[in-house]
């Protein structure tokens, strides 16, 4: 076991002056003491794993923080929601992404106006055993309503800088002109402003939360799907968050498991949370789903697992390697290894065949493109020049070279299967040298000259994120535009993208709910960084029609705008839209419940380990 963060916590001792030697000392020993049986099998780091049901995974980087608050990368999405839940999530066997309820009761309740919402919470959940819990001697206490309040408000902290703002930000009564107040306030009078009541978000008893809105919001609902809207123990806080208020490595939620080893770099292992509620596996599911065996477990209490095993592999090879051997249970087809695994007609080849192991695809809810900083002093007043870079782009050798043409061209911000989704067909700025090279000179740059090195930010430093950036640098090349390259490790272009330090680099974003607005609000001024805007992109129309349209539900009129929208935006050129990426899963035939989604977050609590068909194909 990694006990790091308990001694973290003691060093960092200054935000804590009115807290006694001893009382830390209490603290900090009974976390040891309390880990040390890190299930309900009360097994830690050095039990035979083959008596228990163990996931191997990976991530590609490590992780930037625990903190819900900040959990909007992919990264962090793949592990935060199975330690904290949300009022709302996705039903885990649908073919469309259909909201339940899940820390809720029951679906929300709309005043006549629908101005007003109201939640009732379900009884009996209760935080994972932890420490901060002092008053009941370490143990978890029941969730409350006043906790959801807390952690929506800790959204509005200007020392988190949250990339969840933008899901309340002028959507909610009083909560701008409350996170004004906490920006205008001195650092030692904020916890005083941040226990004043905000209209909007009110807890009207333990068990009922009430949201009041200024306009109405038919999006709210996805809102409270995302991490962002998880609540918080405010003791949690007060025992291990930084000088910013950051949870950045203790995680107490009311979630399937919780962390109990994270080796920077590493390793992370999280363990089935002995705390967690009755929930059962879906009794219902589409047809697709029942055909794949994913209803054997119909009706069965959740978690299936006993511990999530994630180690931080960088490289695409390495990770393909280890899945082949087994020591990995599930993994995303690699760039370099597609013809070893699909074959003609997306089929899985004889030889993974013959090993059983499973194809889970998925269309695409990922868009990947390039993000032009319209912060800065060259790209950012100059859309001659982002029309020109993004015209030198072949968006077809793009999708050739690294989805093996499973990638689907962008001709809109909104992927396929949308509502209201624009009805472009073309990308205005698309591939065209000569066009290219005629725009370069308009901006001034006549073949390149005079024009400085553009910085291209990747988002690692992995064998394939350097082809990536190679690539861009080639073609840019060829119109005269000179790149340098420069390599990241996640977390820190994340922080660079945060202080809006990127001049050009490669966005992704993985689409939150299944809505248009999930993408424009990456278009939104007021969203730019440290904001989700990573092109912090401000233009006062586009502005207008996205206020306009995110109080509409789908149809004709709500169309039109985002028609308008993907309009201006292609002319802007905050982006050269790349392609929507497709999801091309693989599982060894022990994991159970299988399904490779990329929306649905809270995923490892219906896997499911087969120990002796795992012991049957690697024997």
């Amino acid at each position: 076991m990694n006990y790091s963060f308990f001694v973290l916590r003691v060093e960092r001792g200054k935000q804590f002056q009115i807290k006694s030697f001893w009382k830390y000392f209490g603290l900090v020993l009974f976390g040891l003491l309390s880990i040390q049986g890190c299930t309900s099998q009360g097994y830690n780091s050095k039990t035979d794993e083959s008596k228990f049901s163990v996931f191997h995974g990976f991530e590609k980087d490590d992780l930037k923080t625990w903190d819900p608050a900040n959990a909007y990368d992919t990264i962090s999405l793949n592990l935060v929601p199975s330690v904290y839940e949300t009022l709302y999530q996705y039903s885990y066997l649908s073919e469309v992404y259909q909201v339940e309820p899940l820390l809720a009761e029951g679906m929300p309740q709309y005043s006549k106006d629908r101005l007003t919402l109201k939640v009732t919470l379900k009884r009996g959940v209760r935080f994972q055993d932890d420490p901060c819990f002092q008053d009941s001697q370490g143990k978890g206490r029941e969730l409350r309503a006043q906790d959801f309040v807390y952690g929506l408000k800790r959204l509005a902290l200007p020392s988190l800088e949250s990339q969840g703002w933008w899901i309340i930000d002028e959507k909610i009564i009083g909560i701008h002109e409350f996170h004004e107040k906490l920006l205008k306030s001195k650092k030692e009078d904020q916890a005083k402003v941040f226990e004043e009541k905000v209209e909007g978000i009110q807890a009207l008893d333990d068990f009922t939360l009430q949201f009041k809105f200024l306009k109405q919001d038919p999006q709210f609902l996805y809102a409270l799907t995302m991490a962002f809207t998880a609540p918080v123990a405010q003791e949690a806080v007060k025992a291990y968050a930084d000088e910013q208020g950051n949870l950045l490595d203790h995680p107490v939620g009311t979630g399937p498991f919780k962390l109990v080893r994270w080796d920077r770099n590493r390793e992370i292992i999280l363990d089935r949370n002995p705390n967690f509620r009755k929930e059962l596996y879906p009794q219902e599911g589409a047809a697709v789903f029942i055909q794949k065996g994913l209803l054997a477990d119909a009706g069965k209490p959740l978690p299936f697992l006993d511990r999530l095993k994630i180690q931080i592999i960088k490289e695409a090879q390495p990770r393909w390697l280890n899945f082949m051997k087994g020591n990995i249970d599930s993994i995303p087809v690699p760039k370099d290894n597609f013809n070893q695994a699909i074959s003609e007609g997306s089929q899985l080849t004889p030889e993974l065949k013959a090993k059983g192991i499973q194809l889970s695809p998925e269309p695409g809810i990922i868009i990947r493109y390039l993000s032009f900083n319209m912060k800065d002093p060259l790209l950012g007043k100059n859309k001659f020049l982002r029309q020109a870079l993004s015209s030198a782009i072949d968006r077809e050798r793009w999708i050739s070279l690294f989805t093996h043409g499973t990638g689907k061209k962008m001709v809109s911000a909104v992927p396929y299967g949308m509502a209201d989704r624009p009805k472009t067909t073309q990308i205005k700025y698309d591939f065209n040298q000569t066009r290219a090279k005629d725009l370069l000179r308009k901006a001034g740059y006549p073949q390149g000259r005079g024009l400085p090195l553009i910085q291209l930010d990747l988002r690692g430093a992995s064998t394939s994120e350097r082809q990536l950036g190679d690539f861009v640098a080639q073609q840019f090349s060829q119109i005269g535009v000179k790149t340098e390259v420069i390599l990241n490790t996640f977390p820190a272009f994340l922080g660079k993208m945060k202080r809006g330090n990127l001049q050009v680099s490669f966005g992704g974003w993985s689409m939150d709910y299944p809505d248009a607005e999930n993408i424009y609000q990456l278009l939104y001024g007021p969203n730019q960084s440290p904001g989700p805007g990573d092109a912090n992109y401000d233009h006062p129309k586009v502005n207008a029609l996205y206020e306009q349209m995110r109080t509409l539900k789908p149809g004709k009129k709500r169309a039109r705008l985002i028609q308008e929208m993907d309009n201006l935006i292609q002319e802007d050129c905050p982006w050269a839209y790349g392609y929507y990426e497709a999801s091309y899963d693989l599982a060894h035939p022990w994991l159970m419940n299988f399904r490779g989604t990329d929306m649905i977050n809270n995923k490892f609590k219906y896997f499911r380990i087969s120990r002796e068909m795992k012991k049957k194909f690697l024997n």
